[in-house]
């Protein structure tokens, strides 16, 4: 059986063992990858209509990837949050949001818009998408792959920026960066984690809390996997939290066929926690958002992981996800500190 690990990690010496992969894993590895890549959904058909003449990437731009819907309310954060860390340019394919979400994106000279004549659950949860993106600019490249409602951290982040990451990443011999989403929640009742851009400059101002413990790290079929927070301990959904944000995309590099956890190549996704995903999931807005995305079925397994925890009796705007072990966020510093990411600084 697959040795897992606690996480966040107290002993350094885990950090090592979770990439080492045997002779045998990594055989079997690249039999699965040959089985994922023929499970690719087929892209013909899949149209992506730039909002405004195409601009192609400078050497040394830094693009974000980005499928968004809804998101108008905190989109000024997230812009000003990749910004600090050095993205230069944004793609975003917008999924029929009607909150303002394209008209706020559109206004933005750093922002590349597409909309496409599918849904992303018909785009195979939207790695149709971003395959076609990743070749449509560019190849042989790094880039920053997230959605909207995900903020990465990494060591040092506070004054380093996201070229000095990918060149720690670089020096270790690694071509995409491990970060688990940590899902963020208010320190009270969800109806008062009331988010308003007017106010508020990040979504730490609402829900300014994450599981502090109680998570696990284990070796599945195409990623090491990080499992809890939140929707494991209330809820017992047991969604993976493992993402790679920072991907060097090469001709190898595929997302439709895998998964949004661990694209292909597989064995590309065992490595340790180099970074974090602070994921504003919850908030005021969640019991509804739960339950509309749950009603759409546009995730995986039509939305199975949202309709678990909508059809909760528990999951109502007078939930507090808090409790003993909640650990309100800090620095960078202090996330390395206690486990959560290792440090690859020189």
């Amino acid at each position: 059986m697959a040795r897992s690990f606690r996480y966040p990690v107290r002993d350094p010496a885990d950090w090592a063992a979770m990439e080492r992969l045997s002779p045998l894993h990594r055989l079997a590895l690249a039999l699965r990858e040959r089985r994922y890549r023929r499970r690719a959904r087929p892209a013909d058909g899949i149209v992506l209509t730039p909002a405004r003449p195409e601009r192609p990437l400078a050497a040394d731009d830094l693009a974000l990837v980005c499928t968004v819907r809804n998101s108008a309310s905190y989109l000024p954060a997230f812009l000003t949050h990749y910004r600090r860390l050095g993205v230069t340019r944004f793609v975003f394919v917008d999924d029929r949001s009607d909150d303002g979400t394209a008209e706020l994106l559109a206004s933005e000279p750093d922002v590349d818009l597409f909309t496409s004549n599918v849904t992303y659950g018909a785009a195979a949860y939207g790695r149709v998408w971003r395959d076609a993106l990743f070749t449509r600019y560019g190849r042989g490249r790094w880039y920053l792959n997230v959605d909207a409602d995900e903020f990465l951290l990494f060591p040092g982040c506070e004054t380093r920026s996201l070229r000095d990451f990918i060149a720690d990443l670089e020096r270790a011999g690694l071509k995409r960066g491990l970060a688990p989403m940590l899902d963020l929640y208010p320190d009270g009742p969800l109806r008062e984690a009331v988010y308003d851009p007017a106010r508020h400059r990040h979504p730490l101002e609402v829900s300014p809390l994450i599981d502090g413990e109680g998570y696990e790290i284990a070796p599945e079929k195409f990623t090491l996997a990080v499992r809890g927070g939140p929707r494991t301990r209330l809820f017992g959904n047991r969604i993976r939290l493992t993402k790679f944000p920072v991907i060097f995309v090469d001709e190898a590099t595929q997302e439709n066929g895998s998964s949004i956890h661990g694209p292909l190549p597989i064995a590309r996704n065992f490595a340790p926690v180099h970074a974090v995903l602070l994921h504003f999931k919850f908030s005021s807005v969640s019991v509804e958002e739960f339950a509309r995305l749950a009603k759409e079925g546009e995730h995986f397994g039509g939305g199975v992981f949202y309709a678990e925890i909508a059809a909760s009796g528990a999951f109502n705007p007078d939930l507090s996800l808090a409790y003993p072990g909640s650990l309100r966020v800090g620095s960078s510093d202090d996330l390395v500190a206690r486990g959560f990411m290792q440090d690859l600084r020189p």
